[in-house]
């Protein structure tokens, strides 16, 4: 006689447990399929346990073939239930079988070996034999434990072998599974009598639910809508990017909008947007990503454009909150997800910086961004990861270009210049990664490593004698607006013992925009020690009043307007140069690519030239070697 105490209770809580997954929202990926065909299996082979059990306990009132074929029935159950938990683990560290591969062929080997066992049992008695006297086990019996002891160690290795493919977490309440059903065939084998197993399958299956299943953890609290982990996971999925397009949109300026009608309206204003998206397309899955973004997924050859019109044309009447009607726009991001190649998170970083950036634009019009803007922003995007990278090994980079007398051509000065590089150590051009730094803060950090460099390189090469006199250190507008940037490079200076003439500071014609935060600014650097230099002029906003206003010492002279002297010589360029030499500045040219050009510009009045024609920047290593051999 067996003890089925334990197995009922065991399958109410699992059909509690299908139901509940079947009325909730949930994603069309693997890990889901792989879940709902787990417990259909745990559940079919708790059926055909207790079945068989009953049938053995009362074999003298059935007839053999019925109490063979429902034993029959339990064994290949229970050899099915062990793939399918192998199965769901594979999935979870996103391991692909659909090609042919040795892991595949051995995992299925062994099943389909095991599987032959069983069923050749009603003839060979190899797992078991029916006869008059009742169920007997038959010699390779333990092939039912071996099967699963196999399937359970080949999961555990795997999930230390890619851990590295899955959050922590997910590696941890894998782990807790595996050791819960080595746990469970341990207590198998021990208590025989106890139809115990099935118990421990079930605590497996509540740490699966709990960890990957629960639909809370993919639904967001905005509404019946997916939320940015569920769209990652369920891109993880290569079979989802087949065929498949996202329509992302954005709210047109969310943050003044949900400051001008509050936070409750606004979530109500969410809500009705959600409710109204599920409802009127229910072919695609939906998405509320953060911040007022939105992403419809479904088959590339829907009517995208009709579903974006409709969309559009929904969010031309206002969204009636309680108390508020919200009028609304928003703005439209499309991507087709066949042939990429990225990664899920890519992707989702990829869409919601285009989304971010269109819901932040001023233009009236509605903005469908194209496959090469996203290529554009997944391109920035890798930018600020080696900017990030970067910063975070203190590898940034200093190469300096001289800056040459007009009287001597020789080198007396020198610009240092920010340079990083990608993964593959190929430079990166500083048009792309100085805008990011701006635009995400790491500006004052990029500075301030570049500065200490500056200042290490003047402290091991002695300039007395040398010819070269000072750094120039360019200064971002940002940069400018950092309320302690007067004490810091101060500091900075002080930890080399280098001398504040040495190190000139160039602030971009841009930076002067606010004329009243940078008097003070300009003011203290001035006390400091610095010299300040003006640069790119010609390229901004600045008129004569304002750099007469400032006390610089150079003024630098953007090379657009040099190229453009160099073009067409009129009387305008050296007579701006000959008003500022009277003001008392000095003059820099840049842009000087050929003796002409340095000609040229020597001849109005320039005191110094910089450019291509004397050199490119050069590593600091590389400068010191050229320009201050010997005087180190």
């Amino acid at each position: 006689m067996w003890n089925t105490d334990f197995v009922f209770p065991s399958l109410l809580v699992l059909a509690v447990l299908l139901v509940f997954y079947f009325f909730r929202p949930r994603l069309p990926n693997r890990l889901n399929k792989a879940f709902l065909m787990l417990v259909v299996t745990d559940i079919v082979t708790i059926l055909t346990d207790i079945l068989a059990t009953k049938a053995d306990d009362h074999y003298q009132s059935l007839s053999i073939p019925l109490v063979s074929f429902l034993n029959l029935l339990y064994f290949a159950a229970f050899i099915a239930r062990s793939l399918a938990f192998f199965q769901l683990t594979t999935v979870l560290l996103k391991l692909d079988h659909s090609g042919y591969s040795s892991r595949k062929y051995l995992m299925y080997l062994v099943f389909l070996v095991s599987e032959a066992i069983v069923l050749s049992s009603p003839m060979t008695g190899a797992v078991y034999s029916i006869d008059s006297a009742g169920y007997h086990r038959g010699p390779l019996y333990g092939v039912l434990m071996v099967n699963s002891f196999f399937y359970l160690l080949t999961g555990i290795i795997l999930l230390i072998r890619f851990r590295r493919r899955i959050r922590r977490s997910t590696f941890v309440s894998a782990l807790a599974y595996h050791l819960i059903l080595i746990a469970g065939n341990a207590a198998r084998i021990m208590f025989p009598q106890y139809l115990i197993m099935n118990v421990f399958c079930l605590l497996a299956i509540l740490v699966i639910f709990l960890s990957f299943q629960n639909p809370d953890l993919y639904i967001t609290d905005r509404g019946p809508a997916f939320n940015t982990r569920a769209f990652t996971e369920w891109l993880n999925d290569p079979l989802h990017r087949k065929d498949k397009r996202v329509l992302g949109f954005a709210i047109r300026n969310y943050n003044d909008e949900r400051s001008m009608y509050g936070g409750t309206q606004m979530d109500q204003g969410l809500n009705l947007i959600i409710m109204y998206l599920v409802k009127k397309f229910p072919q695609c899955l939906l998405f509320y990503l953060r911040g007022g973004n939105f992403a419809l997924a479904g088959a590339d050859g829907a009517d995208w454009e009709e579903i974006r019109r409709l969309i559009s044309e929904r969010f031309r009447s206002p969204w009636q909150a309680e108390g508020a009607d919200l009028y609304l726009d928003a703005t439209y991001v499309e991507i087709g997800l066949s042939g990429r190649t990225e990664s899920s998170d890519r992707i989702v970083n990829t869409l919601i910086y285009a989304l971010d950036k269109a819901g932040g634009s001023n233009d009236i019009e509605q903005t469908l961004m194209t496959e090469e803007t996203l290529e554009e922003i997944n391109r920035q995007i890798e930018v600020k990861r080696w900017l990030d990278k970067a910063l975070e090994d203190d590898a940034v980079e200093v190469f300096l270009q001289p800056i040459v007398e007009s009287r001597t051509m020789r080198a007396v000065a020198a610009e240092a210049l920010a340079r990083i590089r990608d993964d593959n150590g190929k430079l990166i051009a500083p048009g792309l990664f100085i805008p990011v730094a701006e635009k995400n803060g790491r500006i004052n950090l990029l500075g301030e490593q570049v500065l200490r460099k500056v200042c290490a390189f003047l402290s091991e090469h002695s300039l007395k004698n040398a010819g070269v006199s000072w750094i120039n250190v360019n200064l971002s507008p940002i940069q400018c607006m950092h309320s302690n940037l007067p004490s810091l490079f101060s500091s900075i200076l002080k930890e080399r013992a280098v001398p504040a003439e040495q190190i000139h500071l160039e602030i971009t014609e841009e930076s002067m925009i606010n004329y009243a935060k940078q008097d003070q600014q300009i003011e203290d650097l001035l006390d400091c020690g610095f010299q300040i230099s003006l640069d790119d002029y010609g390229s901004g906003f600045s008129n004569l009043h304002q750099v007469k206003k400032y006390a610089f010492s150079n003024i630098k002279l953007d090379m657009s307007i040099v190229w453009d002297y160099i073009r067409d010589r009129d009387a305008l360029l050296p007579a701006l140069v000959q008003a500022f030499r009277q003001m008392g500045f000095s003059i820099t040219a840049e842009g000087i690519e050929t003796r002409e050009m340095a000609d040229a510009m020597a001849g109005i009045g320039c005191d110094y030239l910089q450019g291509y024609y004397f050199s490119k920047p050069l590593p600091m290593d590389a400068f010191a070697e050229k320009y201050m051999r010997g005087l180190s």
